[in-house]
């Protein structure tokens, strides 16, 4: 591994990263959170022809049209 100079002594690169680890820990937690979020949407997404049923029903025609009141 590369060594960096640095004043206080030598370090590796990886060290020297300019992302706090907190951050790059949140944003890994992120990705994992909206990766398992996809994955359950595609689950739904595969069985909703087995949750949802639809039933369309005729409505009845009106024989006549109703009449506006007259004022």
């Amino acid at each position: 591994m590369r060594q960096v100079e640095r004043s206080n002594g030598k370090e590796t690169v990886a060290d020297s990263s300019p992302a706090p680890r907190n951050g790059v820990r949140l944003m890994i937690v992120i990705l994992v959170a909206m990766a398992l979020l996809a994955i359950y949407a595609n689950v739904q997404k595969a069985r909703r022809d087995k949750i949802e049923n639809t039933a369309i029903i005729p409505v009845p025609s009106a024989s006549a049209p109703a009449a506006s009141p007259v004022r």
